[in-house]
C-alpha cells in the first residue's frame, strides 16, 4: 500500500463493528472515496476527530488497489457545533447529502469540497440556513456540469425580459411569452432572479454573502430544491423534518 495525502471532509460514517468505521470523504484529489478506519470507535479524544462527520482535514491514507485505509488526520476545521442548532444542523446534513450525490468524479471534487467548506462556515457564522443550503444547491449544480441557463431565455434566446420566469424542465430562465407554454414555469421577482444569477457568478465565500427577505428565501429554496432533485433524479427529505417541527 502507498501512503497518500489529501484534503477532505467526512460526509458520512458507518460503524461496521464494535471498533471500526467506514468513512465517506469528499477529497480535493481523489473525488468521493470510502475509507476503512480500523479501531476508529476506540480512538481516544482528539485522535478520533478525523473520523467524524463534519471534519475537514488533511488526511494521510493508505491506498490499496481497491480501497483506502485511514492512517492519520491533521484537522483543519470541524463543524460539530452546528449540532447545537437543529435547523443549521439539518441544513448541513442536507448539504452533505447533495454533495455526496453530485460529486461523481475527481475533476469537480476540489470545487465541490471548496463550496461545501465555505457553506458550512457560512452556517457557523449565522447565515440563514435555508439561504445557505439553497445557494449551495445551485452552485453545486454549476460545478458538476448542470447549471441553469441564466444569460437569456432558454427557449427563444431573448435577453429582453421584463418579466422573468424559471423552468425546472427547461433548466433555466424563460421570458414571459415562452413561460406561457410551460406548466412548471415559476415567476421570479427581481430579487430572486438576481440571487440565482449572483450565485452562478460568485466564488468561494461570496456565494453565501447575499441576503433575501424571508418571503423570497422560501421561493428561492423551493426552486433550488426542485432543480437539484430534477437534475440528480432524487428526492431529498431531510428538510421535511423541519416542516414537521413547525407543525408540532
Amino acid at each position: 500500500m502507498a501512503l497518500i495525502k489529501t484534503k477532505g471532509l467526512v460526509i458520512k460514517e458507518v460503524p461496521v463493528s464494535d471498533t471500526d468505521k467506514i468513512l465517506t470523504l469528499i477529497t480535493a484529489d481523489y473525488g468521493k472515496i470510502s475509507v476503512s478506519a480500523r479501531n476508529a470507535r476506540r480512538m481516544p479524544g482528539p485522535s478520533s476527530f478525523g473520523t467524524q462527520v463534519l471534519t475537514y482535514g488533511e488526511y494521510v491514507l493508505f491506498r490499496g488497489k481497491e480501497h483506502y485505509s485511514f492512517n492519520s488526520c491533521d484537522v483543519l476545521a470541524n463543524f460539530y457545533d452546528l449540532a447545537n442548532d437543529i435547523v443549521s444542523f439539518t441544513h448541513a446534513a442536507h448539504m452533505l447529502d447533495m454533495a455526496g450525490d453530485a460529486c461523481r468524479d475527481p475533476i469537480s471534487s476540489p470545487q465541490v469540497l471548496n463550496a461545501l467548506v465555505h457553506g458550512l462556515h457560512a452556517l457557523r457564522k449565522g447565515r440563514d440556513p435555508m439561504l445557505v443550503s439553497s445557494a449551495f444547491a445551485f452552485k453545486l449544480m454549476q460545478i458538476t456540469g448542470y447549471p441553469p441557463h441564466i444569460t437569456s431565455c432558454v427557449s427563444c434566446g431573448t435577453k429582453d425580459m421584463e418579466a422573468i420566469y424559471f423552468s425546472v424542465k427547461k433548466c433555466g430562465l424563460l421570458c414571459e411569452n415562452c413561460a406561457k407554454g410551460e406548466k412548471d414555469s415559476i415567476y421570479l421577482s427581481n430579487g430572486i432572479a438576481k440571487a440565482i444569477i449572483y450565485v452562478m457568478c460568485a466564488e468561494n465565500s461570496g456565494v453565501f454573502s447575499f441576503g433575501l427577505s424571508k418571503e423570497l428565501i422560501g421561493t428561492f429554496s423551493d426552486i433550488a430544491l426542485r432543480y437539484i432533485e430534477s437534475q440528480l433524479d432524487k428526492k431529498y427529505n431531510k428538510l421535511d423534518f423541519l416542516k414537521e417541527l413547525k407543525d408540532i
